[in-house]
């Protein structure tokens, strides 16, 4: 696949977009010493079965290079079904051993919502059972949530949906749990903020989507206080990522 679209690390990870509704990203927000001064791409995370690659390019993950053009739907979809086709691992009888496609790149899926939603719609008419992770700041428009909320690409309920191909679960980054700090850590644009990072996380969860949030363990965050507002949004599951300082 061409640079900036796509990386491997425990699965199979798609950048729809460099575009972004914030100065700041999860990854700068993790430390000084989670990024390569060097090129400005993060090095793996050592929580998952990326512990033994040592660098973020033996992953793929690349930036988009300068003038290069956002992937089209029918690009990413072309490369979920190639990762798929390419396994030789048993994925379990009903995909338990599948780790799924995460939407997650330099910048925020939610940026290239479309993209996103037919990126799904594609890969469900090839492939059943694939579980996508979006993860995103939740830092968009309200016409942004409605389309994705009507597209029926999102799982909702309890109803056993993994023979659907659908995005599983919405991950979003929730830095902190007041607006100041949410706003020195992240530095939204566009008049967003977060009030409305908050308020996709209720109409998500009000809708039935599987919503996790996430937090980092930074000595300047009290992450118990992120993870009780993550509660009390209605968020289904809540985890908190490392600190490398």
């Amino acid at each position: 696949f061409r640079p900036g679209i796509a990386y491997v690390l425990d699965t199979l990870y798609l950048s729809p977009t460099v575009r972004s509704p914030a100065a700041n990203t999860m990854r700068s927000c993790r430390g000084p010493s989670f990024a390569s001064r060097e090129s400005g791409i993060a090095p793996l995370p050592t929580s998952r079965t990326s512990q033994n690659t040592s660098i973020a390019a033996d992953s793929g993950f690349e930036p988009l290079p300068v003038g290069a053009e956002d992937p089209t739907a029918e690009e990413l979809a072309a490369l979920v079904d190639e990762f798929y086709a390419s396994r030789t691992e048993s994925l379990g009888s009903m995909g338990e051993n599948d780790g799924g496609v995460v939407f997650q790149g330099q910048g925020d899926p939610l940026a290239a919502v479309d993209v996103v939603i037919e990126t799904v719609r594609l890969v469900a008419q090839r492939r059943n059972g694939i579980a996508f992770r979006l993860n995103t700041l939740g830092l968009c428009d309200t016409n942004d949530i409605d389309l994705l909320l009507s597209s029926g690409v999102l799982a909702r309920g309890d109803v056993d949906q993994r023979r659907e191909t659908r995005i599983a679960t919405v991950s979003v980054f929730l830095p902190a749990a007041n607006p100041n700090k949410y706003a020195e850590l992240l530095q939204p644009k566009d008049g967003l903020g977060f009030s409305d990072a908050c308020s996709f996380i209720v109409r998500l969860a009000e809708a039935g989507v599987n919503v996790e949030c996430t937090a980092v363990a930074r000595p300047d965050i009290k992450v118990g206080e992120v993870k009780a507002l993550a509660t009390s949004l209605g968020a289904t599951s809540f985890r908190t990522r490392s600190w490398i300082g």
